[in-house]
């Protein structure tokens, strides 16, 4: 009768968890609610009052607490900025960041068995999957009943997303999907055929919604499963048909979504050329514009940044100085996350995101945890791109993903079977 109450916390954290996961690529006005409910079963329950001691005597925990440093430094950015209201709606988005690693680093250990982190991450490949067909309905919609050209690509497929984080959302799910498929252990109800029609279905999303971050980023997912494959396996043959895979992939996808590379060309020639900054309202050239702005506002903000409220005023007032009209009229953020947090916080904030990234990953590849490390490359790179810790869509998917693979061992990932008892690959 004792632990009854404990088990019921126990199984509304986890099931807030599986709601979390499936729910973000399907809806993300629906997770905001979820986390309340976690965070409210949180502090119900009340074991987080003796396990806060912990933090300092057991590693593991003291580790886990540590990822609330960047977002209180973000608190410490208010300390010298002058948009108060900019600055407390900015820590209202990020405060994933800080919740998060509160309630894991708190809640009772262990916090997800192999199994129930496997779970957890089949429900967020499920809400993918729910999510695609979803937008595919959308935009059948769209383009049969009202006649709507370019329907079923690029930002009229996102529909009410960002093309960016959902391609980041399919990365992830397609490095996930595959690892399960190549470690040679059996996926009971899950038919290896099943799961890998789901990966190349989720790949043909990445090429529909056409995000140049998301298909380099592809060819980059590819190389390190062809290297899990062939260090962690190896199977040198397993990662040849990898990388041949990706590259046929690659091949047929040029022809059935030529629009995809189109943009792709298109960001080639505008990096070369530098054409168009100020006037012309073209993604790549946008981007272009907004950098050299980030880079002059760095330099004389070297060591604090502007602070926390005061960041999106600095880029506009650059915006105005220089005439990028499409950048000031669309009030771009700094378009990656590096030089975003090194306007706002400076040399100081720059150097802990890269901490943030750096040291897990390095702890990853020690311990073998090998869907992290993949994570912790996908969201690296995504965010040289996009300043996904501004949007509450890349801040939720960093921070719970980060601690439910930082905290769960092999992240669900069974242990590599011997090459003899692999049966489909």
């Amino acid at each position: 009768m004792n632990n009854s109450p404990k088990r019921i916390h126990d199984q509304i954290f986890w099931y807030s968890s599986i709601a979390i996961a499936f729910f973000l690529p399907v809806s993300g006005k629906v997770v905001p609610p979820v986390i309340g409910i976690m965070f409210l079963n949180w502090m119900i329950d009340g074991r987080f009052i003796r396990n806060f001691t912990h933090l300092f005597s057991e590693k593991q925990r003291g580790w886990t607490f540590s990822f609330v440093s960047f977002y209180l430094l973000y608190v410490a950015g208010l300390l010298y900025t002058t948009n108060f209201d900019y600055g407390w709606f900015d820590l209202e988005v990020k405060f994933s960041l800080f919740v998060f690693p509160l309630i894991f680093a708190t809640y009772g250990w262990p916090l997800f068995s192999e199994r129930q982190t496997r779970y957890i991450l089949w429900a967020f490949v499920a809400g993918c999957v729910a999510g695609t067909i979803m937008l595919l309905g959308h935009a059948g919609m769209n383009k049969f009943s009202f006649g709507i050209p370019n329907s079923f690509y690029y930002m009229k497929l996102a529909w009410f997303f960002h093309t960016s984080y959902l391609s980041m959302y399919y990365n992830f799910a397609v490095a996930f999907l595959i690892l399960m498929l190549i470690t040679g252990k059996k996926m009971k109800s899950w038919r290896p055929g099943a799961v890998l029609a789901v990966a190349l279905f989720l790949v043909h999303m990445i090429f529909l919604l056409s995000s140049k971050a998301g298909i380099i980023i592809l060819g980059i997912n590819a190389v390190l499963l062809s290297g899990y494959a062939f260090i962690r396996l190896n199977r040198l043959r397993l990662a040849g048909v990898i990388l041949a895979a990706g590259i046929v992939v690659f091949g047929v996808e040029y022809f059935v979504t030529p629009e995809a590379f189109s943009r792709m060309s298109k960001a080639e020639e505008v990096i070369t050329t530098r054409t168009g900054l100020r006037i012309h309202a073209e993604s790549n050239a946008d981007r272009m514009a907004v950098w050299f702005t980030a880079r002059e506002i760095i330099k004389n903000n070297l060591i604090f940044g502007v602070g926390t409220g005061d960041v999106k005023d600095a880029l506009m007032e650059g915006y105005r100085k220089h005439n990028f009209i499409p950048a000031l009229e669309h009030k771009f953020n700094a378009h990656s996350q590096y030089l975003q947090t090194f306007i706002t916080l400076g040399l100081v904030g720059f150097l802990l995101l890269l901490a943030t990234l750096v040291f897990p990953a390095v702890r990853a590849l020690r311990m073998k945890q090998d869907l992290y490390l993949i994570f912790l490359v996908i969201f690296a790179l995504n965010i040289l791109f996009e300043s996904m810790l501004e949007i509450q869509q890349g801040v939720i998917f960093y921070a719970f993903f980060n601690m439910v693979l930082f905290t769960s061992g092999r992240g669900g990932i069974p242990e590599p079977a011997p090459y003899r008892k692999v049966s489909y690959i």
